[in-house]
C-alpha cells in the first residue's frame, strides 16, 4: 500500500517529482497520478488542484484507486497565528472548514450540519515525528489548519477566524482531505510552510515566498519519510 503526497500547484508537486524515482504516471478526472518510490517508500504523487473540491475528489481516488495508506497534503498557507513567521512550518493536529458557516441551526462554525464532524485530527504518528524533525533556518510548529475556499486578506476576517476556531494558519485543502480521510477510516497529514500572513500584505508576500514554501514544505515531507522504516511501520487514523 502506497503513501500519498498530494498538493494543490504544480510548483509545489514539481519538487517531489524531481527527487523521487517515477514508475508508472495514471489519468483519472483530468488528474495525473504519479507512481514512485523515495527511499524503499512506495507512492503516489498527484496535483490535486486548489480548493476543497478538487482536494476531496483527489483524496478519494487516492483511496479507491490506489488504496492509500495514508494521505500527506501538503504545500504554503497564511498565518493567522500572529506567533508565526512567515517561513515557519505548521504541522497540522486537526483541521477545519472555516467557510462551513450555519447558523440558524445554531451550530459553530466549522461544524457540517446533521453530522458530528467539524475537527478532523491528524494521524498522531505521522504527525509527531513530524514535528520532531529538525530543518536548517526553519520552525517547525504544530497547530489547527483552517480550511476555506476563499483567500483571506482582510484583517477583521484573519482575527475573527484566530479568536473563534483558535487556529494557527489558512489554506484551501487541508480540512477537505481530512473529511475524506476519516468517513474512509485512512491516515491523515497535513504539512504547511507559512508564505504570507493572511492580511492586506497577502498578495506581495504569497508570490515572493511560494516557491520558498513549496521547497520547505516538501523538504519536512521527505524527512519525515527518512523517519519511518517502509518494511515496518503502520499509520493509525487517529487517537480514538
Amino acid at each position: 500500500m502506497p503513501l500519498a503526497i498530494m498538493s494543490a500547484m504544480d510548483i509545489e508537486m514539481e519538487l517531489y517529482l524531481e527527487q523521487c524515482t517515477l514508475q508508472a504516471t495514471t489519468e483519472r478526472a483530468g488528474l495525473a497520478f504519479h507512481e514512485g518510490r523515495w527511499q524503499g517508500h512506495d507512492l503516489v504523487l498527484v496535483r490535486a488542484g486548489v480548493g476543497k473540491v478538487n482536494a476531496a475528489l483527489c483524496a478519494q481516488l487516492l483511496i479507491d484507486v490506489f488504496d492509500a495508506q495514508a494521505i500527506v497534503c501538503t504545500g504554503s498557507a497564511g498565518a493567522v497565528n500572529p506567533a508565526l513567521d512567515i517561513g515557519d512550518i505548521v504541522v497540522a493536529e486537526d483541521c477545519v472548514q472555516h467557510d462551513v458557516v450555519v447558523d440558524f441551526l445554531g451550530l459553530p462554525r466549522g461544524q457540517i450540519p446533521f453530522t458530528d464532524l467539524r475537527f478532523f485530527e491528524t494521524a498522531p504518528d505521522l504527525r509527531r515525528r513530524a514535528q520532531a524533525l529538525s530543518l536548517p533556518d526553519h520552525t517547525i510548529r504544530p497547530g489547527r489548519v483552517l480550511t476555506g475556499d476563499t483567500f483571506i486578506e482582510d484583517e477583521e476576517h484573519r482575527r475573527q477566524l484566530r479568536e473563534e476556531l483558535e487556529g494557527d494558519c489558512v489554506e484551501m485543502e487541508g480540512a477537505a482531505v481530512g473529511q475524506v480521510c476519516a468517513v474512509n477510516d485512512v491516515p491523515y497529514l497535513v504539512v504547511r510552510a507559512i508564505s504570507d500572513r493572511a492580511d492586506g500584505t497577502s498578495d506581495v508576500d504569497f508570490e515572493a515566498f511560494l516557491e520558498e514554501a513549496a521547497r520547505s514544505s516538501s523538504q519536512t515531507v521527505l524527512r519525515l519519510l527518512d523517519a519511518f522504516d517502509p518494511t515496518a511501520d503502520t499509520f493509525s487514523a487517529s487517537t480514538t
